[in-house]
């Protein structure tokens, strides 16, 4: 069964972190946009019949009109009717009480909502609209209408945030019992606000080691209570994993729609179009056909994402070969970054923080290995 995919490029206001492809736009440019979205899902028909899990990111998905997503929604209903699991993103200060009627009558069962942060002077920083009040008083009006499968978005590593920020986030996660968190260490990316407020001295990242700190402390924090850490950003209570994300990480395949969003279907992984204008007039930027030797490694850069690993019998399953000839695998169990635990062989709990040193070894041109 694969995975649907689709983006929704639109904020009404961009986020100082975000390198995401998006945009603050016209009513006008918007539904032209939603146009070319159906005309895309129409161009793959004949694959959305095996399609188990959505998932409609962005951007800001509730910052455009509710028209336009009950023209989308329309469109895939007959796939979110038979869907085991349909996650939408929300920005907490556009949801109504209107958008969630939509929600739950278009079968949508996960809610994914981005709090980022509930310290008022860090949310300035990276320019986030809600309150920590808010964020409280939305979760309220979300269990009226019985969304039980809730993830709530954190970042670590804001400029000036300190450990009591941080353990301000945490108590307050806490105090929710909310079943999945996602808490990822913010990235300096380049054509951000923030990275030019860094190139101007106007502001300053936190050390490494200081984001190394506060990774452990959630991990720590969260384990201790009931949260299993499944993904190295990821964490869930029993039966919360978010299915659609674990195709990524299982190598599965998925069909991504809209602008700039990605795909991989029989064996060719494809990227869309970034910019608007180009993406009206043709879907597909870039796309190509992965060997037998980029599955291998594929197998490992994203199953290694995983906190359990990646199960070696199914590796020699898939691809009648064994994984230790094909790589060095023992190089990293000498390095004591990597272990096999069992069947599975996984990044050493830590060395999570840096787990790039154990992905670089399945990076590159390994056709000889073949």
């Amino acid at each position: 069964m694969r995975g649907l995919y689709i983006h929704i490029p639109f904020c009404k206001k961009i986020c100082s972190y975000c390198d995401f492809p998006k945009m603050v736009s016209s009513e006008n440019r918007i539904d032209n946009y939603f146009k070319r979205l159906l005309e895309e899902i129409d161009h793959y028909n004949n694959y959305l019949n095996d399609i188990d899990t959505v998932f409609i990111g962005g951007g800001t998905p509730n910052s455009v009109s509710i028209n336009n997503l009950i023209l989308l929604f329309d469109k895939i209903k007959p796939i979110l009717n038979k869907s085991i699991e349909n996650t939408i993103e929300l920005n907490p200060e556009l949801i109504t009480e209107e958008l969630l009627i939509i929600l739950k009558k278009y079968n949508f069962n996960r809610l994914s909502i981005g709090v980022q942060t509930i310290n008022n002077n860090l949310l300035k920083i990276i320019n986030r609209s809600h309150t920590k009040e808010l964020i409280l008083n939305k979760l309220e009006l979300i269990k009226k209408y019985n969304f039980n499968n809730i993830n709530l978005d954190f970042i670590f590593g804001i400029p000036n945030q300190n450990m009591k920020d941080l353990d301000d986030d945490l108590n307050f996660i806490l105090s929710l019992n909310i079943p999945h968190i996602s808490f990822y260490n913010l990235i300096l990316e380049e054509k951000t606000i923030l990275y030019h407020k860094v190139l101007k001295n106007e502001i300053k990242m936190p050390l490494d080691d200081s984001d190394a700190d506060m990774y452990y402390h959630i991990v720590n924090i969260l384990e201790n209570n009931s949260y299993h850490h499944y993904e190295t950003s990821n964490f869930a209570k029993a039966g919360y994993e978010s299915k659609h994300n674990l195709k990524y990480w299982n190598s599965q395949e998925y069909i991504g729609i809209g602008l700039g969003a990605s795909g991989y279907i029989n064996d060719i992984r494809y990227d869309n179009h970034k910019l608007y204008k180009d993406y009206l007039n043709e879907f597909i930027e870039d796309k190509i056909t992965l060997s037998i030797q980029d599955k291998k490694s594929e197998y490992f850069i994203l199953g290694l994402r995983k906190c359990d690993g990646v199960s070696i019998n199914k590796y020699k399953e898939l691809f009648n070969s064994d994984p230790f000839i094909d790589f060095n695998l023992n190089k990293l169990i000498d390095e004591d970054i990597c272990e096999l635990n069992n069947d599975y062989f996984k990044i050493k709990k830590d060395k999570l923080f840096i787990s790039n040193e154990a992905l670089i070894e399945f990076i590159g041109d390994n056709d000889e290995k073949e």
